[in-house]
């Protein structure tokens, strides 16, 4: 018996080695799972370690805060107490927070959220004294009936040479709780994870081929655009090259009148394929994903007003009226500042060129959810059908042409693409003949 099943045994070890799939299923299977045991209690002791030194974070912000405001003196306001009832209301694992002054009677509470205790001196002073001098908060922990309890205390020298402590107390019984649940959940969650693993071999099997077959032609279109930026960036030298020579010869006074007229061919030609190389350029930039975002908050309204003021001359070499309507009050949005501008700005210059007569007018508008910036001109219009084809790459609606105006096709999709990387999205109202408002939205949730 035993015999057989060492042959067994060693049958099934040499059919494995002699099939890698099998030896890898097996893996998954059984492998896995054991280490999966071993390294769970592993994993949770990182966590509990983790979780405690974000708690001790938020505990240091919380005091950061409180110090501020007890530096400025603004606890003597009514600000301070709204402030900390708005946190115990707020963080159910946060159950005091008290604000003392040392005096020669002893520590002095002058904030408590139990009323009563305002003007009482604290009479356990262990803990205040043990707190450093140098601004950081020292805590000490107790378990009470197996529950941890943190206490917080961070000493404040105001520049009267008044010394304040900023007392808080946490409850982390929850936060203890919670783990212990995903723990067991993680174990209870084990079988399924087995039964899993069993699918995910199958699957990894039967996607060996196209994984190969992705990676080969993930590797031909890096090439692709690879070899499409350095020819972009290449023409772009001479491009710019060829520009600064006839801007040259452009101030010589010896031309003649039909070879001034050349050299104004010239020129605009260099500056459309300049606009191209540099539209093809920004595509490649967006469409590798790499593009980086620096937001902050910035007046909305400010912004408008930087782009009207640049684009003013533009509009008034067409007689056309360029204003932002003004506000009470400055509309703030957490954004990019650079790419925000530029967003504005194209579609701005986008109104300018296609109209005529008449005015180029932004607007923005803020309510509880969001911010709006609505682009409203008297422009030649764009009709249902051309409206759905708007922001694909390379549209030109119908019309255009007649117009004389040039572009590359590509200015609407690179500015949709701007408005979505700064989680926003653009709307396009227009009436053939009449005018467009080109909409743009921003949901303030983030706020």
């Amino acid at each position: 018996m035993i015999s057989r099943l060492l042959n067994t045994i060693t049958s099934g070890l040499s059919v494995m080695r002699s099939n890698g799939r099998l030896l890898f299923i097996a893996c998954l299977l059984f492998v896995f799972p054991v280490i999966f045991l071993l390294l769970a209690e592993h994993f949770f002791d990182a966590a509990y370690t983790n979780v405690q030194t974000a708690e001790r974070k938020q505990v240091g912000t919380l005091h950061d805060v409180l110090t501020t405001v007890v530096e400025t003196g603004a606890f003597e306001q009514a600000d301070f107490a709204t402030f900390t009832t708005r946190q115990l209301a707020d963080d159910a694992d946060l159950k005091e927070i008290r604000l003392l002054e040392r005096t020669p009677e002893g520590l002095r509470i002058i904030w408590s959220a139990d009323q009563s205790a305002i003007g009482s001196i604290e009479e356990d002073t262990t803990g205040y004294d043990l707190a450093p001098q140098n601004g950081q908060t020292f805590i000490f922990e107790e378990i009470i009936a197996g529950s941890r309890l943190w206490q917080a205390v961070r000493v404040v020298n105001a520049e009267a040479g008044q010394q304040y402590y900023i007392y808080s107390q946490h409850s982390l019984a929850a936060t203890d709780e919670l783990m212990i649940d995903r723990k067991n959940d993680a174990y209870w969650g084990l079988g399924i994870v087995f039964l899993f693993l069993i699918a995910l071999a199958y699957w990894l099997n039967r996607q060996t081929e196209w994984a190969a077959r992705y990676k080969k032609q993930t590797a031909l279109l890096a090439e692709r655009d690879l070899f499409t930026n350095m020819i972009a960036h290449e023409f772009r030298t001479p491009l710019t090259a060829i520009k600064g020579y006839a801007s040259l010869l452009g101030d010589s006074e010896t031309l003649k009148v039909n070879e001034r007229q050349h050299l104004e061919k010239i020129t605009l030609s260099t500056e459309r394929l300049l606009d191209l190389v540099n539209d093809f350029l920004e595509v490649a930039r967006i469409q590798s994903g790499k593009m980086q975002l620096t937001k902050e908050p910035l007046d909305v309204q400010s912004v408008c007003a930087e782009v009207v003021a640049a684009l003013t001359p533009i509009a008034s070499e067409k007689n056309l009226v360029l204003t932002v309507a003004e506000l009470s009050a400055p509309v703030m949005l957490e954004t990019d500042h650079q790419r925000f501008y530029q967003v504005l700005q194209n579609l701005v210059s986008n109104s300018i060129k296609y109209t005529k007569s008449g005015a180029v007018e932004v607007v923005v508008e803020e309510t509880p959810l969001q911010v709006s910036v609505r682009i409203k001109d008297t422009g030649m219009g764009i009709s249902a059908e051309d409206q759905q084809k708007l922001f694909a790459p390379f549209a030109r609606v119908g019309g255009v042409e007649s117009t004389g105006v040039t572009g590359t096709g590509l200015g609407m999709w690179i500015t949709k693409q701007y408005v979505e990387l700064l989680g926003g999205t653009i709307a396009v109202e227009s009436i053939k003949n009449v005018g467009t408002h080109v909409v743009l939205s921003f949901s303030k949730r983030h706020r």
